[in-house]
């Protein structure tokens, strides 16, 4: 797919996220319940107990290089800890839960004991200065992870006026980089490596980066999906 039209089909999807985001806060309740195809690396890990993953039991999420093997995981498998302090979290901020469990699942597939190769932890992927920031000590732990990992997202909602696109590229690429795009703004970082170096300004404040802009759409696929499913059936959606 060609640049242009990459940009073309994720600022319409954006846009559609963003009323969708836009409705009532859901303080729903119970298990969100769906599965779908996550790349990890190959590695048997032990069966989980009570929904859970034994402790210590770490998985490696697989960058641009590494063997991987695409396995169905279900959300219904989520730690039932997890799922609680999502809905806890949620319910303190008035903001939807299935956002954050969107956002759970792409960046840990709902899994606990994640790392990805530039050292972010836990199921809300944290990295250590913010874990550390928000009160998470351990990341790996469903509640601290959640607690602070929803507290940082309400943070960036806040920064970026709500807008949850926004939000969520400043969760994968940092706020400074969304900040220097939405404004058209070039900036030095005190490791000198320079962002928006041509200052130049991208539809919807999303930096040009291809990660960042497929874990926008990704995200908003997701929601949007679990929203359809959900207004089709009496229970929480089913991703086939």
């Amino acid at each position: 797919m060609k640049r242009s039209v990459k940009r073309f089909v994720l600022t319409a999807i954006l846009l559609a996220f963003g009323s969708l985001l836009r409705e009532k806060p859901v303080l729903g309740q119970g298990q969100i319940r769906f599965d779908a195809h996550v790349e990890f690396q190959e590695k048997r890990l032990p069966a989980a107990g009570s929904g859970g993953v034994e402790e210590g039991t770490v998985r490696r999420r697989v960058g641009d290089s590494g063997k991987a093997e695409r396995r169905r995981i279900g959300v219904s498998a989520y730690n039932q800890r997890l799922v609680a302090a999502v809905y806890r979290e949620c319910a303190r901020y008035r903001i939807d839960p299935v956002l954050v469990f969107s956002l759970i699942w792409q960046e840990s597939g709902g899994k606990l004991h994640v790392i990805s190769p530039k050292g972010a932890a836990g199921p809300m992927q944290l990295m250590p200065s913010t874990a550390a920031q928000y009160g998470a000590r351990n990341p790996f732990d469903p509640d601290q992870a959640v607690t602070a990992g929803v507290a940082y997202l309400v943070v960036l909602l806040d920064q970026f006026g709500g807008n949850v696109s926004q939000a969520l590229a400043a969760y994968n690429a940092g706020p400074v980089s969304v900040d220097a795009f939405l404004w058209g703004k070039r900036v030095v970082l005190r490791n000198g490596k320079v962002v928006n170096p041509r200052a130049v300004r991208t539809a919807g404040g999303i930096p040009p980066y291809r990660e960042t802009e497929n874990y926008v759409e990704s995200i908003a696929n997701l929601y949007r999906g679990f929203r359809r499913e959900e207004a089709a059936t009496s229970g929480l959606p089913q991703l086939r």
